[in-house]
């Protein structure tokens, strides 16, 4: 056949067909794919250790929101929570796989991180949640932690007759969710003329205070009726070297061994702060993000003061935890 010969109607039409046909498809798979990038999310979700039971309750919030909105999780995690270098490098890590937005508790709130500019060029979101940043515009997801402080502070204040001394033992000041806590501590004792706060340790970030140390303090504060400590890992600690007839302990967060001491009167009060929860609406969170259904806002949750007295009302409430 030529160039210039014309194939006849009867071979020329099922040509056609198969052409249009091919189009057809391939232009139906790229509106598969475009969809799929639509309603398919990865989120990078970088905590601040993995070696406490709250860490791992925050994961599985984090799980069952991601399972029920059907997105995809990538959990980085350093080997404790003073590693902040190691921290950076994760967020950096997840930076360059593009993942839609990223979730992180700063092991260093005051202090602008590298990866934040990086963020914002690649369009990449940034939230926070457990612990905030200071001074960036970064959502948080977590409870009000100066409250917090103040609600501890309070109670102990009605259980010691309004009179005698307290002592603090504090995560690392870097981060805002301790240092928030001491501050909310420290401004309601500052109402409470006749009680002094003797002592403030710092740098117990979900560490335990060694029971040489607390021997030490127990010794140049024998006053010391009360000490709250802003995490419960830390609490447990101080618990296991001091006879809970002796001094009350206050502490925050929600974990099996902290619930437990409330139940027997060990811990005095504690926070709720449910770490379950906090996972799971930092995810629908940032669904809403993702979907364009979420204003750059805070989303402050509740904490509840738990004693012997409501100690199980609450888990009655929270199965999940």
């Amino acid at each position: 056949m030529t160039n210039r010969e014309k194939l006849p109607a009867s071979r020329l039409l099922p040509l056609i067909c198969i052409i249009v046909l091919s189009l057809t498809a391939c232009r139906a798979k790229e509106l598969r794919n475009s969809t799929l990038k639509k309603d398919s999310y990865t989120v990078g979700v970088v905590t601040k250790s993995s070696t406490s039971e709250y860490w791992m309750t925050v994961q599985r919030g984090m799980e069952a929101a991601a399972e029920e909105l059907e997105m995809d999780l990538i959990f980085l995690s350093p080997d404790s929570e003073t590693n902040e270098e190691a921290q950076v490098k994760m967020v950096r890590t997840l930076l360059k796989r593009n993942v839609d937005v990223i979730a992180v508790s700063p092991i260093d709130s005051y202090e602008k991180p590298e990866y934040y500019d990086m963020a914002r060029e690649k369009g990449i979101p940034i939230v926070s949640y457990d612990t905030g940043f200071s001074g960036l515009e970064v959502p948080y997801i977590g409870i009000d932690n100066e409250q917090a402080g103040r609600k501890l502070a309070q109670y102990l204040a009605e259980e010691m007759n309004h009179e005698g001394e307290v002592g603090i033992v504090s995560g690392s000041l870097k981060q805002m969710s301790h240092r928030q806590r001491l501050e909310g501590f420290l401004a309601y004792m500052d109402t409470e003329p006749k009680i002094r706060v003797a002592f403030t340790e710092s740098g117990y970030s979900n560490l335990r205070m060694t029971e040489k140390k607390v021997r030490k303090i127990r010794r140049e504060y024998p006053l010391v009726q009360g000490i709250m400590a802003t995490s419960a890992v830390t609490a447990i600690g101080i618990t296991e070297s001091i006879p809970k007839d002796q001094v009350k302990i206050v502490s925050i967060d929600i974990q099996e061994d902290a619930i437990d001491a409330v139940r027997d009167g060990t811990i005095a009060a504690l926070i709720a702060q449910s770490g379950y929860e906090i996972g799971c609406q930092t995810i629908q969170y940032i669904h809403k993000i993702l979907t364009g259904n979420a204003e750059n806002s805070d989303q402050i949750l509740d904490a509840e003061l738990l004693t012997e007295q409501n100690i199980e009302t609450y888990k009655d409430r929270s199965p999940q935890e």
